[in-house]
């Protein structure tokens, strides 16, 4: 199977090596990116850095006729404290 593949190099291209570049000049805190093919999930020390990099990912994906998917993504708070909120 060479699409899945492809669309992982694919990727490190448009996402991985943009998101290193957007985390080393724009986020204030801590960041961590896990990428497994298509799907992802992104930790964050400060909301506004979640926020700021949902928006430009979006700007970024569109750049390349790619989208995110409405239903999956979201952000959710988590960590020792978030259940009790």
């Amino acid at each position: 199977m060479i699409s899945p593949l492809l669309a992982n190099v694919y990727l490190h291209y448009v996402f991985d090596l943009w998101a290193v570049q957007w985390r080393r000049r724009e986020a204030a805190g801590k960041v961590i990116v896990v990428r497994y093919a298509d799907d992802l999930v992104v930790g964050f020390e400060q909301e506004a850095d979640a926020r700021r990099f949902r928006d430009a990912m979006r700007q970024r994906l569109e750049q390349f006729a790619l989208e995110l998917h409405g239903k999956k993504t979201r952000l959710l708070e988590f960590g020792r404290l978030a259940a009790a909120r």
